[in-house]
């Protein structure tokens, strides 16, 4: 099996653009969550203004206003208490910066904790511990340790499918990470069942139409192709020496 970096299959992936803790579910929020801001409704409306700024600041490549603004909802977390799920996002979000970045060492620290305050709030089997565990297991990928990226994924998706389901859009949307992670190894045959699945979940449940189908379509596409050898692409991507580092943003 062929163990060279698929630059086709990872640019057929979209860029995700801002990562909440939670994706996929629109307007979730734990119980836990709901009560904190209930408390403490001022450090929810400077976290709002924050996070919009830091929104705009991002899309612009504004990377060091970005983490100025995430490092400000830090601190503002921080003095209400050391465990909250508003420390424990904005903890994420700076380790997704740096990751975007390719600041791995300072993005590690950034998850570990964000994952060690999600757990003590929320509790281990909490969906957000799953994607904790994802943007982990993306940013090993990203410095091309398999091995750890590839335990961390798979215990995202497992915990991910306990506590949702086997059919819920965030499983889906991990499934559709792990194919992207075993293609760009070169483990097309590892890759297909999982890609296969996730288009199936999302036919079911974001619509034929919907534009994240169309990403995931074509790395389907891309994987069929290096699987059933396609000598055209086979031959393009074998006599390239351009080898494409795993992106965070493109792995998601």
């Amino acid at each position: 099996m062929p163990t060279h970096a698929n630059r086709h299959v990872l640019t057929a992936v979209q860029s995700a653009g801002r990562w909440p803790l939670a994706p996929d579910v629109p307007g979730s929020v734990s119980s836990q969550e709901s009560k904190w801001h209930d408390s403490h409704g001022m450090l929810g409306m400077l976290c709002e203004k924050y996070e919009a700024t830091e929104n705009t600041a991002i899309e612009q490549g504004r990377y060091g206003e970005a983490e100025n603004f995430i490092n400000a909802e830090i601190e503002q977390a921080e003095r209400i208490g050391s465990l909250n799920p508003r420390l424990a996002g904005s903890l994420n979000e700076l380790g997704i910066l740096y990751a975007k970045q390719h600041k791995y060492k300072q993005a590690e620290p950034m998850f570990q904790r964000s994952l060690g305050v999600c757990v003590a709030v929320l509790g281990s089997d909490h969906p957000d511990v799953a994607v904790i565990l994802k943007n982990m297991g993306i940013l090993k990928a990203s410095q091309k340790q398999y091995v750890e990226a590839d335990l961390l994924l798979k215990q995202s998706l497992l915990l991910t499918t306990r506590v949702l389901g086997h059919e819920h859009p965030i499983a889906a949307g991990t499934m559709r990470t792990i194919a992207v992670f075993e293609a760009v190894q070169g483990h097309y045959e590892e890759a297909e069942p999982f890609i296969r699945r996730s288009l199936e979940i999302g036919e079911k449940t974001l619509g034929s139409k919907h534009p994240e189908l169309a990403a995931r379509r074509n790395v389907f596409a891309q994987i069929l192709g290096m699987m059933h050898g396609d000598a055209q692409l086979t031959g393009r991507i074998r006599g390239s020496e351009h080898k494409s580092q795993i992106s965070f943003r493109q792995l998601r």
